[in-house]
C-alpha cells in the first residue's frame, strides 16, 4: 500500500488574499485600539470633576421637618465628584437617614444640579418614649432638639396614640391601632393608647388613666364587647372607672374609684 501526497503550489492570488486578510485583521485590531484610547479620553474629560462641578441643589416635594440646610449638606457632600461621577445610590441612601424623611428620589440636572425629591414620614402614633410610627408603619426617632424647637409640631405628637410593646411588635399594634380606633371613636370612648406585654397581653389605655384590660386571647371581639357595653354600663359612671376588665366569657369586672372593692357585671 502506497501513499501518495500532492503538492499542489500556492498561486500568487491566494497569496495576495492571504496577506490582505491579515493586513486587514491588524489595521481593525489597530482602530479597535485608536478607538478605545479615545472613548477612554473622552471619558476622562468628563469625569473631570473640575470641569463639570455641581452648583446647586433643587428640592421638591412637601416636606415641613427636614432642616433644608441638612438636606442640602449631605447632597453637596458629593458634590466634588463632579456631574458624571455622582453616586446617585449612595446620594438617596444618606438623604434617607434623615430622620425625617421616609423616601428620596435624586436625579442629576443637565449641567450643575442635583434635584432632591422627598417625602416626609406622616406619624400617627407614637411609639414609647420618643419613638413615631408614620402611616406605612415605618419607626422612626425624630430629635429631642428638633421638637424643642418647634413647640407646634410637639403639641402635635403630644395629641397622637401612645404604642408600646416589645421590640419589633410596632407593625402589629399598630394594626390594632388602626382596627380599634375607628371602632371606639364611633362611640365617642376616649382612647388614647395601646400596651402589650411579653405574653402579648394588650391594654386599652383611655383618657383619664382609665385601663382596659383586654388580655392575650380573642382580642377583637373583647375590643367590640368592650364597645357594646361602653355606653350603657361604662359611659355614665365614666368618671368614677379606674380599670375595666374584659377577660370574663360572658362579661367584664368594673373597677370603681370611689369603691373599696370592684363590682362585675354579667350579660
Amino acid at each position: 500500500m502506497s501513499t501518495d501526497i500532492i503538492n499542489e503550489p500556492v498561486s500568487p492570488v491566494q497569496r495576495d488574499l492571504a496577506l490582505a486578510s491579515g493586513i486587514g485583521l491588524v489595521s481593525a485590531i489597530a482602530v479597535l485600539v485608536v478607538i478605545f484610547f479615545m472613548v477612554q479620553l473622552v471619558l476622562d474629560h468628563f469625569r473631570n470633576p473640575g470641569r463639570f462641578p455641581i452648583r446647586s441643589v433643587v428640592v421638591e416635594g412637601y416636606y415641613q421637618h427636614t432642616n433644608h440646610d441638612q438636606l442640602r449638606d449631605r447632597v453637596m457632600g458629593q458634590a466634588k465628584r463632579g456631574f458624571f461621577n455622582l453616586d446617585i445610590a449612595e446620594i438617596q441612601q444618606d438623604v434617607e437617614e434623615l430622620p425625617w424623611v421616609e423616601k428620596a428620589y435624586v436625579r442629576r440636572i443637565w449641567p450643575e444640579s442635583i434635584s432632591v425629591h422627598i417625602e416626609e414620614h406622616q406619624p400617627v402614633a407614637r411609639w414609647g418614649e420618643d419613638g413615631l410610627l408614620s402611616n406605612n408603619f415605618k419607626l422612626f426617632y425624630p430629635p429631642g432638639k428638633a421638637l424643642e424647637d418647634d413647640p407646634a409640631l410637639q403639641v402635635v405628637i403630644d395629641q397622637l396614640p401612645q404604642l408600646s410593646a416589645p421590640e419589633r411588635r410596632h407593625a402589629a399594634l399598630l394594626k390594632l391601632l388602626q382596627t380599634t380606633e375607628p371602632l371606639l371613636s364611633r362611640i365617642e370612648a376616649p382612647l388614647i393608647g395601646i400596651s402589650e406585654d411579653e405574653r402579648r397581653s394588650v391594654i386599652l389605655t383611655m383618657k383619664g388613666d382609665v385601663q382596659v384590660v383586654i388580655g392575650h386571647r380573642l382580642i377583637e371581639e373583647r375590643i367590640e364587647r368592650f364597645a357594646e357595653i361602653f355606653r350603657p354600663y361604662i359611659a355614665p359612671v365614666y368618671d368614677d372607672v379606674s380599670r375595666v376588665d374584659m377577660r370574663y366569657t360572658n362579661g367584664f369586672a368594673l373597677a370603681r374609684k370611689s369603691a373599696v372593692t370592684n363590682t362585675s357585671r354579667l350579660d
